[in-house]
């Protein structure tokens, strides 16, 4: 659709089917003034990130952890096999402060996914890192994530996945 100054107007020859609701939405922007082609961007971005939310909350329930219990498995797993790091490091990367984190770490290791112990180069501070459960608990959700992942971008080819990717990176990168 084409933005004039007397609202949006259809490109082509007008069509008896309903607007979907991703078109009403990108239609009611446009008419208030937005670029089309941005709010056609920022609009598909954030419905499929609904959709992925969604089904990341489920994911979660169903592995009976918090969004901030996935945090401290994801910095840990994405530190290496053998990667570990330091509470205060964990709440930093997870925003929140040093006590959240304590409470947070308890809980997880109370359920055998992360093991605490001393810095063998600091005894004042301590070391974190997943146990194997925790790591094939990580391992486990991400393919389980990968297939809804590839369900959302299949109705891309491979090229247009990788242009897509790039084009994403390459906003990131801005």
């Amino acid at each position: 659709m084409a933005s004039t100054s007397d609202g949006p107007r259809p490109t082509t020859a007008p069509s008896t089917r309903p607007l979907s609701e991703y078109e009403s939405a990108v239609a009611g922007f446009t008419a208030a003034g937005a670029d089309e082609t941005v709010q056609r961007v920022v609009t598909a971005l954030s419905r499929v990130h609904k959709r992925l939310d969604n089904f990341y909350r489920e994911q979660l329930a169903d592995l009976e952890l918090q969004r901030g219990d996935w945090g401290v498995l994801q910095a840990l797993a994405l530190q290496g096999p053998d990667g570990c790091s330091t509470p205060s490091r964990l709440a930093d990367v997870n925003g929140v402060s040093p006590s959240t984190m304590t409470h947070r770490l308890d809980l997880l290791a109370e359920r055998g996914l992360v093991e605490r112990a001393v810095d063998p180069a600091n005894r004042t501070r301590s070391k974190v890192q997943l146990t194997r459960t925790g790591r094939e608990l990580f391992n486990h959700a991400v393919l389980d994530a990968d297939m809804v992942e590839s369900e959302v971008l299949a109705p891309l080819d491979e090229h247009d996945q990788r242009l897509l990717a790039d084009l994403l990176e390459k906003l990131l990168g801005a």
